[in-house]
C-alpha cells in the first residue's frame, strides 16, 4: 500500500465533506448545534485512523474519504436510535404528566420505593423481617451494659471521636466495646443483619 502523500488537515476535500456531513446531522438523532466541533473532531479521527488502510491503486482519495465518512455516520446515526439507547425515549423526570383523578403531577413523584430498588440492585425487608429483626435487637440489647448501649444511642448521629468526647471515654475502648457488641449480635446469630 502506498502512504498518503498529502496532509489530511490542510487537505480543503476532507474538511468540506466533513462540514457537510455534520451539517446533515444536525437536527436528526438528537445531536443538536452544540455537538457541531465534537462531531467534525471525531469525523475527521475517524479519517486519520483510516488513512494508513488508502490504497491509490484501488480507487482514489478522495472516494476513499468519502466512503470512510459516509460509513462512519451510518454507523453514529444507527447506534443512537439503537433501541437502548434511543435519545426519543428519554424524558425528563421534571414534565407534568396527567394522572386520572390525581390531577397532574411531575413524573419524578410517581417513582416509588420499587423503581429505586431495581435501579440500584438491592432488596427491600418485608414488614414481617423488619419486625422480626426490632425484636431480635431489642433482645440483644437488653442484655448489654447501659454504657454500651449509650454509646449505640449516640452512634446514631455522632462519630466514634464525638462520643469518646460526650462520655469521657478513650476511643480505643470505644473500639473494643463495638468489636464485643458486634460478637454478641453474631452469637445470637446476627450476623446477616450486622453485613447489611
Amino acid at each position: 500500500m502506498a502512504k498518503a502523500s498529502f496532509d489530511p488537515s490542510e487537505d480543503r476535500f476532507i474538511r468540506g465533506i466533513i462540514k457537510r456531513k455534520v451539517n446533515q446531522l444536525i437536527g436528526r438523532a438528537g445531536f443538536t448545534l452544540q455537538d457541531r466541533e465534537s462531531l467534525e473532531q471525531e469525523l475527521f479521527a475517524r479519517v486519520l485512523q483510516s488513512l494508513p488502510r488508502f490504497n491509490p491503486d484501488v480507487a482514489h482519495r478522495n472516494k476513499f474519504v468519502t466512503a470512510v465518512v459516509e460509513r462512519y455516520v451510518a454507523n453514529m446515526l444507527r447506534n443512537k436510535k439503537a433501541e437502548k439507547r434511543d435519545y426519543r425515549r428519554i424524558t425528563s423526570l421534571n414534565v407534568t404528566i396527567e394522572i386520572t383523578d390525581e390531577g397532574p403531577t411531575e413524573l419524578s413523584q410517581t417513582i416509588g420505593d420499587r423503581e429505586l430498588d431495581a435501579r440500584f440492585g438491592r432488596e427491600r425487608r418485608s414488614e414481617q423481617e423488619l419486625n422480626e429483626l426490632a425484636l431480635d435487637m431489642a433482645e440483644v440489647m437488653s442484655t448489654l451494659p447501659d454504657a454500651w448501649r449509650t454509646m449505640l444511642e449516640l452512634r446514631k448521629s455522632r462519630t466514634m471521636v464525638e462520643i469518646a468526647e460526650v462520655m469521657g471515654i478513650p476511643r480505643t475502648t470505644l473500639n473494643d466495646w463495638m468489636r464485643r457488641i458486634r460478637q454478641r449480635f453474631e452469637k445470637a446469630g446476627m450476623q446477616d443483619y450486622l453485613e447489611s
